[in-house]
């Protein structure tokens, strides 16, 4: 769609993240129109939720055929990078994203608006602990009906069955992409995978996934249920929010102490479930023709019109007959293969100089796709050298040697920290230092005698150092840098802030904070700085208070009996 620079606003020194779209690309006019209206829905969403799990979007702008919106700069990676990796989130870390996601979620469902499109690149990691949602740029907003019926958005893998089917869309859709995130995190794989689009929605909107116990077994049995139950084909039989979701998973995975989640692809590389799924294989082969009516999953990937057609007329449809027996030869062919590499493995000395080279020449076809093109061969040709990914420049040495018969771990690239740290090793530097807002105390390396008040100049030592900022009301952040490369540090300071959700019976209550009249009454979510509260409702002659301390990041939820 375009470009996302990060930016300091000139005015108060606040580090920005601008999104552009670069609307003269559009040659047609309909289309660049409709662009347009979507980058101007997502400012007008987004900007409507103050929730500290929310992206904050500042301001909208047009100018010269690029569209803006300024945006708070999340110093961190998105979900989907994390996933990524080849280590998955600490169960810990799991359930304090997954809960501030639900909490940013259930705010919005109150405000009226449903994202429509969660998925891991939407959620973002500050410091790779706070969970912020971004990108509300194919969110509804009910209230307005700003979206046609029967329109479809979103990212299929995650959409749910009501998105697929143009039906209308709450909350309860975004419980399911959360569902989903869900599954694929506990278990590396996706619940509704295909590699052709209609085969692929046709499972979302029909097929149930495989149990997650079934792809990890160290999960307990209740967590089969609610995630079943938070994935159901029709909206009503969910959960009523999704903090309600999130709160039935972690006691579900609680029953298990012992319980992990897996890395992405983690199935590929158990031998257990190798062995497993090649048992079964064999007696296709020893078959005679005719075959054996096929499995329900094939005949919903071949016939989705007629999912409930008979069997015996598939089997005489001479295409399936062919594709079956295709598939049965391949997987002949792969057990084949499988048996020869594990033997070769096990009994080197054993091995024939014709069997090694057989061996090597059936592990060189990975080594050259291994080597992708560099990513900046995908950039679009009118960004700035500063906005070209440090990936651009492939090791050289992953192809300078060609694979061992065995190959050991592939060592891991330098680190990104060894490598700018590597050049200065003498000399100093002075560094000024700018926080939003002004007035943080900052401390250099934890050193009590390298401090001072932003904004201001400390020299310092070449090398990689470390940044502790603070401010009254504000969270403690923290930064790495490195001299003399960086010679100005920005830092955003987030308030420390959290949300209370009120509620009463009746509802319709004035409410009060701390002897402040608000403008909403109950029920309300009120996004308020951390501390404590006196909380007090009225309604026609009745009132009711209390007291409560709200921590940062936390959803306190609030309900009183008006007497």
């Amino acid at each position: 769609m375009g470009l996302v620079y990060r930016a300091q606003d000139p005015a108060i020194g606040r580090v920005v993240a601008i999104k552009t779209i670069r609307l003269s690309d559009l040659t047609d006019e309909s289309e660049r129109e409709r662009m347009k209206e979507r980058l101007f829905r997502e400012a007008q969403s987004a900007g409507a939720l103050s929730h500290p799990n929310i992206v904050t979007i500042y301001d909208i702008a047009q100018e010269n055929g690029t569209a803006y919106i300024f945006m708070e700069f999340v110093d961190g990676p998105s979900l989907e990078r994390v996933l990524a990796s080849d280590q998955p989130p600490d169960n810990a870390t799991l359930f304090h994203i997954l809960r501030q996601t639900a909490a940013a979620l259930d705010y919005a469902h109150a405000k009226g608006i449903v994202h429509r499109d969660i998925k891991p690149a939407n959620i973002l990691l500050h410091e790779r602990t706070h969970a912020k949602i971004t990108d509300f740029g194919v969110a509804r907003i009910i209230s307005q009906q700003m979206t046609q019926s029967g329109g479809m958005m979103g990212t299929p893998n995650y959409m749910s069955p009501e998105q697929v089917q143009g039906h209308a869309v709450d909350g309860r859709a975004d419980q399911f992409g959360l569902a989903v995130i869900t599954y694929e995190i506990l278990t590396g794989e996706k619940p509704f995978v295909s590699d052709y689009l209609p085969t692929l929605l046709y499972k979302i909107v029909r097929e149930d996934p495989a149990p997650p116990r079934r792809l990890n077994s160290t999960l307990a049995p209740e967590v089969d249920a609610v995630l079943a139950r938070a994935l159901a084909k029709d909206p009503a039989a969910r959960y009523s929010s999704c903090r309600e979701f999130v709160s039935a998973l972690e006691l579900a995975c609680n029953k298990r102490p012992d319980w992990k989640p897996l890395a992405r692809g983690a199935m590929q590389s158990m031998p257990t479930l190798a062995g497993t799924t090649a048992q079964p294989a064999p007696p296709p082969i020893a078959a005679p023709p005719p075959p054996e009516p096929p499995v329900p999953r094939f005949a919903a990937v071949t016939q989705p019109i007629r999912p409930d057609a008979d069997e015996d007329e598939r089997d005489r449809n001479p295409i399936f007959k062919s594709v079956f027996w295709v598939l049965v030869g391949i997987g002949v062919v792969g057990l084949a293969l499988l048996a020869a590499q594990r033997f070769l493995m096990q009994n080197p000395p054993a091995a024939t100089e014709n069997q090694q080279q057989t061996a090597k020449s059936t592990e060189l076809p990975p080594a050259p796709a291994a080597v992708k093109p560099s990513p900046a061969g995908e950039s679009p040709p009118t960004a700035s050298p500063a906005t070209a990914p440090p990936a651009a420049k492939p090791p050289v040495s992953d192809t300078s040697q060609p694979p061992p018969e065995a190959p050991p771990p592939e060592p891991k690239p330098q680190p990104k920290e060894a490598v700018a740290a590597a050049p200065a090793s003498s000399g100093t530097k002075q560094v000024q230092f700018i926080t939003q807002p002004p007035g943080a105390n900052v401390v250099i390396d934890d050193n009590s005698q390298s401090t001072c008040r932003a904004p201001c100049m400390l020299t310092l030592p070449a090398g990689r150092h470390t940044l502790r900022a603070e401010s009254d009301g504000y969270r403690t952040a923290r930064r790495i840098f490195y001299t003399p490369q960086d010679s100005d540090v920005f830092l955003t300071m987030d308030k420390a802030q959290g949300v209370l959700s009120i509620t009463s019976n009746p509802p319709g209550a004035a409410i009060t904070l701390n002897g402040q009249q608000q403008s909403q009454k109950t029920p309300a979510a009120l996004s308020v700085p951390a501390g404590n509260y006196a909380i007090r409702l009225s309604k026609d002659g009745t009132q009711a208070q209390t007291e409560v301390t709200l921590h940062d990041g936390e959803l306190h939820s609030v309900n009183l009996q008006l007497q």
